[in-house]
């Protein structure tokens, strides 16, 4: 009896790229010809990811779940986003810097080709990143959630006056601040706007939220840590606030008087490609010069 060989599947490799930097054109029609020559599909590059999140039609999601790999073509602003459009399906996200800092991405522009050849042979591991949950609440209704990998924040928008704004974890109010904002970061988000604002970093490592009061009317106003199986409450309270919720930086919606954010643990994570053997603590000293 004659056994004939199945042949291994043919792995999609999906590509994401900023349409806001010339160069991920011709990296990705680079990318395109070089995947060809080894018989490797490429999805159809996505542009305008920040718009593909907000409305994927059944046609993305279908596309989506053809992949084994996403690129990422650009800085972290289009990592972000991508991590939120790709989470639900499980796709491992490879960044490659065309920005300025690059803190997730994992390679620059060119190691891109030695860094596509070692997918092919398997030869990356994985890194799970925690991501968070947000849901608005309005007059007793609740939006779909949304996820974010690195924060979720209130902020008082183009106002100059600050906004009074309460803080809950479960059912115990930590806090009552007059500030410009508060900010819940993941561990990832810890080294964006948290960072900037006078919060802690912390290593990915660790499932936790980060709760930071953007310049607040208080000495005794600090950040906090809390355990990531807990749901951080946020209520705007004076009913002359302009405040507005953004997720990972992107457009906010408005909150009136009365309104909530929840915010808690996502259900599912970023899978960040890893190739190079660097420490969180090494990428964090090697960035930090960098942006200085």
């Amino acid at each position: 009896m004659c056994f004939v060989k199945e042949a291994e599947p043919v792995p999609t490799v999906g590509v994401v790229l900023n349409d806001e930097k010339p160069q991920a054109q011709e990296v990705a029609a680079e990318m395109a010809a070089w995947l060809s020559d080894r018989n490797i599909a490429m999805g159809i590059p996505l542009t305008k990811v920040t718009e593909l999140v907000q409305s994927p039609s059944e046609e993305l999601r279908s596309r989506l779940r053809q992949l084994d790999w996403v690129v990422v073509l650009g800085g972290d602003g289009t990592l972000l986003n991508t991590a939120r459009l790709v989470a639900h399906y499980g796709i491992p996200v490879l960044g490659v810097n065309l920005g300025r800092l690059g803190f997730l991405t994992e390679i620059e522009i060119g190691d891109l080709f030695p860094a596509l050849q070692r997918l092919i042979a398997g030869d990356y591991r994985i890194e799970e990143r925690m991501m968070l949950e947000a849901v608005l609440v309005h007059q007793d209704k609740f939006s779909d959630p949304v996820y974010a990998l690195n924060d979720v924040v209130i902020t008082k928008g183009d106002h100059p006056r600050m906004i009074q704004m309460e803080a809950a974890v479960g059912n115990e109010v930590v806090g009552n601040y007059a500030a410009d904002g508060l900010i819940v970061a993941s561990p990832t988000g810890s080294t964006a706007y948290n960072l900037s604002a006078g919060g802690p970093i912390v290593s990915p490592e660790i499932h936790a939220m980060i709760l930071t009061p953007i310049c607040p009317h208080a000495m005794d106003a600090r950040p906090l840590v809390v355990p990531q199986d807990e749901t951080i409450r946020l209520t705007v309270t004076n009913a002359h606030g302009h405040a507005v919720v953004t997720v990972d930086g992107q457009p906010g919606l408005p909150m009136l008087c009365g309104d909530q954010v929840l915010v808690k643990k996502a259900p599912v994570t970023c899978r960040l490609i890893r190739l190079a053997e660097r420490s969180f603590f090494r990428i964090l000293r090697e960035k930090m010069r960098q942006g200085r």
